[in-house]
């Protein structure tokens, strides 16, 4: 959220001397704390920076063309080149990882890309990605989700991918055929219900549901269901017949 970038001198002349005494010995315990600190790591250091120039854009009343933006990609293109990222301990990769999360990607903030490279960048290994997935589905938002599904996809961890599209399952083909297919033949109840929904719910194509349901009827012997998936083919806007009749050769 936009906020007015306030004037720290002007500010001061507001103080009483005892307030801006107060504010002195604050700094300088401040400052003292920041020497005495365990020197950072290259990570650290650059991700310091790198939420320091996020905060300076909260402070702009529009976010397209800030320098800070072209920054934050140059930080982060260079850490990714740099190789330097996988020496850094498993702890302070998860840190980062973690934030990244809770900001979902810094999208508001016009660094999403960067960000989302960087996020693939800080994991190596299967563990690390499995670990991953699980905070994001522990403190992530949906938008967050769906990376972490495919994190779990990648990780061979499919019932769990598989568990989160069946609980948002909405009005893209693509998702319920994933769903289909890994119920196909482990649950065929379960397969055909999705595929039913997909009937109902999907907006942009439904070629592929209709096939599965069509050779399905077929496979079971049910005259009556066949006959009907056939009509409801031929009816729909968003069903290719023609492909349905030259993958499945019915006349």
């Amino acid at each position: 959220m936009y906020r007015s970038r306030p004037d720290i001198y002007e500010m001061l002349d507001t103080l009483t001397l005892e307030m801006k005494e107060e504010l002195l010995d604050y700094l300088k315990s401040d400052i003292e704390a920041a020497k005495a600190a365990p020197k950072k790591t290259y990570l650290e250091e650059q991700w310091a920076e790198i939420k320091r120039l996020i905060e300076s854009l909260k402070y702009e009343p529009y976010i397209d063309d800030q320098f800070e933006i072209e920054e934050i990609w140059d930080i982060c293109e260079e850490m990714i080149r740099s190789g330097r990222l996988k020496k850094e301990p498993w702890e302070i990769r998860r840190r980062v990882l973690k934030s990244i999360i809770g900001g979902e990607y810094y999208d508001y903030y016009g660094v999403v890309d960067p960000m989302e490279d960087l996020f693939k960048a800080l994991m190596f290994t299967r563990e690390e990605k499995l670990e991953v997935a699980d905070i994001i589905f522990e403190i992530g938002s949906d938008y967050m989700k769906r990376d972490g599904a495919k994190l779990y996809r990648e990780c061979g961890q499919q019932d769990r991918c598989i568990e989160f599209l069946t609980q948002t399952l909405k009005d893209r083909q693509e998702q319920y055929i994933e769903v289909i297919d890994y119920y196909r033949d482990k649950n065929p109840k379960k397969a055909v219900e999705t595929a039913e929904l997909g009937l109902k719910k999907c907006r942009d194509d439904q070629t592929d549901i209709m096939i599965f349901l069509i050779q399905n009827a077929k496979d079971s012997g049910d005259e009556a269901r066949y006959e009907k998936y056939i009509k409801g083919a031929k009816l729909r806007k968003s069903v290719d017949f023609e492909r349905i009749q030259k993958e499945l050769r019915l006349r």
